[in-house]
């Protein structure tokens, strides 16, 4: 923090002289208190002015580029990363952070490219382990997300995001099982995650069990009302178990809460046709 500057009175029993030069160091001393005050206002202000001062220093450009990113302004963001990776060629946090930009978006096979070269140097760095293993989900190169969320867990097995992702892959591959393993798994680091609760109701309407289907779909709405998604599975669920007054309120539910649900307005004409 800046160093208080305290006021002084001037001193009748002074000559003129000294006073206009103590007034002159006061004021000085008051623009020097003013100008760090501007510097210090702000994280953002603070790291634009350490580059500014080191503009040679990859950290400097590293931290500045977090900061940015922070407050949502990706394009100055890249360029702080790609001007630290420019001056430290080895600075995996700075190829993460490339790499996320890139993945934020839409730009898969870009971000892949940087996750790995981040890993490479840095293979400790969980996020991007967790982050290269959904990039290559998304690409459907299972094998390889595989070995990257269980490099990402064997790190911090805490990592809720990462057995929610694996939760996905097995899911996706037919391990039912393995995914309600994951995703309970991910629940006993958070135990409100809504979302993991309303997977577990999902992988069991795949396993054709309604009933638990109902209770951690329930859990999943007493946690996170208004999600949509989690209405129209308790609605599947509803229907499965043969209770289609249940279900058409759950569908109208996940409708009123978001309109453009597809499947759940699917679901309400196909269950009033069949009424």
């Amino acid at each position: 923090m800046p160093p208080d500057c305290a006021s002084r009175n001037n001193r009748s029993d002074t000559s003129s002289l000294p006073s206009i030069a103590l007034a002159a160091v006061v004021i000085a001393l008051a623009l020097i208190s003013f100008n760090r005050n501007s510097v210090w206002k702000s994280p953002e202000t603070l790291w634009a002015d350490v580059v500014a001062k080191s503009p040679s220093k990859a950290r400097p450009h590293y931290n500045y580029a977090t900061v940015l990113a922070g407050n949502g302004d990706l394009d100055r963001a890249l360029e702080e990363n790609l001007k630290a990776v420019e001056i430290y060629p080895y600075y995996g946090k700075a190829y993460f952070n490339i790499g996320a930009i890139f993945h934020t978006w839409g730009r898969v096979d870009e971000a892949i490219e940087k996750y790995e070269i981040a890993v490479a140097l840095k293979p400790d760095i969980i996020e991007a382990h967790n982050n290269l293993g959904y990039a290559y989900y998304t690409r459907g190169r299972y094998p390889e997300a595989l070995k990257e969320y269980r490099t990402a867990l064997g790190i911090r097995p805490s990592h809720a995001k990462a057995r929610i992702n694996l939760g996905y892959l097995y899911r996706d591959t037919g391990m039912l099982d393995e995914a309600i393993d994951e995703y309970r798994a991910a629940l006993k680091y958070m135990p409100d995650y809504a979302d993991a609760y309303r997977l577990v109701g999902e992988a069991y309407l795949l396993k054709k069990d309604p009933a638990a289907a109902i209770e951690s779909l329930k859990r999943a709405i007493e946690l996170a009302p208004y999600s949509a998604e989690a209405h129209n599975g308790l609605g599947k669920a509803f229907e499965i178990s043969g209770e289609p007054g249940l279900a058409g309120a759950e569908y109208e539910n996940a409708l009123r809460l978001n309109p453009g649900l597809e499947e759940a307005g699917e679901n309400l004409r196909r269950l009033n046709g069949a009424l």
